[in-house]
């Protein structure tokens, strides 16, 4: 899967200032790749000969050269290809989840693109969990259907189940009634509450080798709030909801039924920060809105939270603002929706700052002055 590693190897590229950048969807299960010439083949091609068209610059023939012989013989096993060409070397990215858009770009590398997937796949740990066994997926949700389609990666976990003694049997030498019964009930709490917990500590051992920052607990309600309730704090506070979920659900059903609750959740997540940030800004805080204040705190290297309505219309802002960002240390959080609606009408970027924007010393009028 993609990397923020990925997008700096990118950026770092010796002769980076002339690159040809080039995303191609490449699916080869989409209608219009299925034709004799796919359709992503065609689209590279047109691409390609409408940039030569365009510039004079003395080193693009030879990288638009490359990467016409590179598409030429490429055979796809991925859903998208971005590529990027420079005098010296290229960096293929094959990936696993479809692009935003087509794009062809040279000057300085195009990695939007790679950073909106970066933000749109992140990783869910997902424990569905009733009184005897917990399934786990690590789950990349596709938050905003990119044209209608959706692609979710599945890693699943195996994770010995846990069963309690048998009820109304006589099995493990316990009875239901009898002298025997307040043993019984002791022993069905303690293995349920030694299970959930183990279930809570593999919850925190997933978030940390997967990265995720979000949990969903799904399953039988009881048993997911028992998990929850076992949790270390900071575990607990990745927690995004808990969702009653039948387990015997296909993956992709458990998915359809999920979905729906970690995408509220993400849009109130980016609604609130742009909410935060505007508040902060009218209230001459730690905020900053409107594309030339915001550039103008990030050349100052004051960002801390970068907000970035997605998709962004200029091209030549697309391209400057990711390494604008990682430059001054600035975390972007790319928004859709609702969100970057907001952002639009503000002015179209805002900032959570580090300190706040000094506000302008009033004028002391001079004595004597007429």
């Amino acid at each position: 899967m993609l990397k923020i590693t990925d997008v700096h190897r990118v950026l770092s590229q010796p002769g980076a200032d002339k690159t040809l950048s080039i995303y191609a969807q490449v699916d080869p299960s989409l209608l219009e790749n299925q034709g004799r010439t796919p359709g992503w083949r065609i689209l590279v091609k047109n691409s390609l000969r409408d940039l030569k068209a365009s510039s004079d610059d003395p080193a693009l023939p030879e990288l638009l050269a490359r990467a016409e012989q590179f598409f030429a013989t490429l055979r796809p096993e991925c859903k998208a290809v971005a590529a990027f060409f420079t005098p010296t070397g290229e960096e293929v990215l094959r990936l696993q989840v479809p692009i935003v858009a087509p794009e062809v770009h040279f000057g300085r590398p195009a990695v939007a693109s790679l950073l909106w997937l970066l933000d749109e796949y992140e990783p869910y740990v997902v424990a569905l969990v009733d009184s005897e066994k917990v399934r786990f997926f690590v789950a990349r949700l596709g938050r905003a259907g990119l044209g209608g389609t959706r692609y979710n990666e599945v890693r699943e976990y195996d994770f010995p189940p846990k069963y309690l003694p048998a009820t109304g049997r006589g099995e493990g030498g316990y009875t239901q009634g009898g002298s025997n019964r307040d043993a019984f009930e002791a022993t069905i709490e303690d293995h349920a509450r030694r299970f959930y917990r183990q279930v809570a500590e593999q919850c925190a051992n997933l978030l940390e080798e997967s990265g995720a920052k979000r949990i969903v607990l799904a399953g039988m309600d009881g048993a997911a709030r028992a998990v929850e309730g076992l949790m270390h704090d900071t575990v607990r506070k990745a927690v995004i909801a808990i969702v009653p979920t039948p387990l015997h659900l296909t993956d992709q059903a458990t998915w359809d039924h999920l979905m729906p609750h970690a995408l509220e959740h993400e849009r109130a997540y980016e609604s609130a920060l742009v909410d935060e940030v505007v508040d902060l800004a009218k209230a001459g805080g730690r905020g900053a809105l409107g594309i030339a204040t915001v550039l103008d705190c990030l050349k100052n290297k004051q960002v801390e939270l970068l907000l970035v309505p997605w998709p962004l219309a200029e091209v030549d802002l697309r391209v400057r603002l990711p390494e604008l960002a990682m430059a001054a240390g600035a975390r972007i959080e790319l928004v859709a929706g609702a969100a970057a609606e907001r952002v639009a009408e503000e002015g179209g970027l805002a900032a959570r700052l580090y300190y706040g924007i000094p506000a302008a010393a009033p004028t002391t009028p001079v004595k004597g002055a007429a």
